[in-house]
């Protein structure tokens, strides 16, 4: 199994969940995160001066796949949040020694 998380663009959330649901990818977790990148960053105005916040907001989708889907997953996730600007984000792929299910303790759920 592998752990599969993307950093993409808040906008894009949807259409990535929208696209993954269509492969039957369940169990997504999304997080909001903030991306210390060398890219611009947002900006904002307090008292009248602009201040650099030095981070861009995104949002984090994570799932645990079978090993056999990784690059389909990833795939997908690349091609739906795609802009082809800076900023787009990026996406890991980590190994997953086991899973548990909380409720059951059962090892290795899907």
């Amino acid at each position: 199994m592998k752990l599969v998380s993307g950093l993409v663009r808040p906008d894009k959330v949807e259409a990535v969940k929208a696209a993954l649901g269509k492969m039957n990818v369940s169990g997504l977790t999304v997080t909001e995160a903030r991306d210390f990148s060398p890219q611009k960053h947002e900006t904002t105005v307090w008292r009248g001066h602009e201040y650099s916040i030095g981070c861009s907001v995104k949002m984090e989708l994570s799932a645990v796949v079978h090993d056999d889907d990784v690059d389909q997953v990833v795939s997908v996730i690349i091609r739906t949040a795609r802009t082809g600007t800076a900023g787009d984000g990026h996406v890991r792929v980590m190994s997953v020694d086991h899973r548990y299910d909380i409720c059951t303790g059962q090892r290795d759920v899907s």
